[in-house]
């Protein structure tokens, strides 16, 4: 009795953790009457990605799919269908701060679940050469069990728990606004809440983006861009493919040659980050085609100008990524290479 009741405050918690459940990983993504699904946008990105899949998968058949990090977010759905057959279905399956692994793990994940990948749009940024492996011990990172072809719930739950005994983290869940004034301090999109279409696994900034087109100052104004100012302009970046990022992206090629997938590739800008060198664009191009990787890390438009991302993270509005996307198509469908900085000889 007394070792039950020295612990009671243990047990108490751990329910309490259960009930509030602000990263839904004790409850996955549900629907509600009104068809409504239950995530939280700010949660781990790739748990999301999964679980909207399991829950909505039998409905819509999904076999069209927009894989990548967070940057591949803002090229919508709808901007991709009108170059997909009627028949498409199509699920936004990214995850913060992707790797090549977890882009892999992911599609082996749909294969081993029935899913054709008919069609693909993967967006690498060349940040995401520079990252070896997933992070498995930050809850924004840590990939789905599902996808990693182990039993590892234990390790998730652990982790989950020990973020929400941080103080903060409690804070942060039942008082979800005591950090709105720090984060806009920092530049990120938090005074206005993004929309979101469930069963896409599809976030959009409705308000934001009609506000940067009828008046892009109001939205642009120079406290932001001060915040959101680079600490020095981006540069050509070393080679970030060796022998074993090569090996992965060979592998990406594999599982899209064995589902005869219809796929794009696309290397966005990125303001804080380097360029892809030529030497890693050369790769690519080589492993892939030169019809099916698309370098826009270097567009002139888009690089050293503020006021075509969203954040200080570098999210590209989604007008400039529609504009990236119908750019790729008409160099792919046209044979053409419009971009002027590199071309495979």
């Amino acid at each position: 009795m007394r070792t039950l009741l020295a612990a009671s405050p243990v047990f108490l918690f751990m329910a309490f953790y259960a009930v509030v459940d602000p990263f839904h990983i004790v409850h996955p993504v549900t629907v509600d009457a009104q068809g409504r699904d239950s995530v939280i946008v700010s949660n781990n990105a790739g748990f999301t990605s999964v679980e909207t899949y399991l829950l909505y998968n039998d409905q819509y058949h999904y076999d069209s799919f927009i894989l990548g990090s967070s940057m591949s977010q803002n090229f919508k759905a709808s901007y991709w269908e009108p170059y997909l057959d009627s028949t498409a279905s199509i699920l936004h399956f990214d995850a913060s701060s992707e790797t090549l692994t977890g882009i892999i793990n992911k599609m082996r994940f749909l294969n081993d679940h029935g899913s054709t990948i008919k069609n693909a749009l993967i967006v690498i940024e060349a940040k995401m050469l520079e990252r070896r492996q997933p992070n498995e011990e930050d809850i924004l990172y840590i990939q789905h069990p599902a996808t990693t072809g182990a039993i590892d719930w234990l390790h998730v739950h652990t982790l989950f728990f020990n973020a929400f005994r941080d103080l903060n983290q409690v804070k942060y869940a039942l008082l979800p606004g005591r950090y709105k004034e720090e984060l806009q301090n920092e530049g990120i999109i938090s005074d206005i809440a993004p929309d979101r279409i469930g069963h896409l696994n599809e976030m959009f900034y409705g308000k934001i983006d009609s506000i940067i087109t009828i008046n892009p100052n109001e939205y642009y104004t120079p406290e932001r861009i001060k915040r959101i100012k680079r600490v020095s302009l981006p540069t050509a970046s070393q080679p970030a493919i060796d022998e074993e990022m090569e090996n992965q992206l060979k592998t990406i090629k594999e599982i899209l040659d064995s589902n005869h997938t219809n796929y794009i590739i696309i290397v966005p800008p990125r303001n804080t980050n380097p360029r892809l060198s030529q030497h890693d664009l050369w790769v690519m191009k080589a492993i892939f085609g030169e019809d099916k990787v698309h370098d826009f890390s270097h567009h002139p438009e888009l690089v050293n100008n503020d006021r075509v991302y969203y954040d200080y993270a570098a999210h590209l509005i989604s007008a400039k990524c529609k504009m990236l996307l119908d750019s790729a198509y008409y160099e792919q469908r046209h044979h053409v290479i419009k971009n002027p900085y590199f071309k495979l000889k």
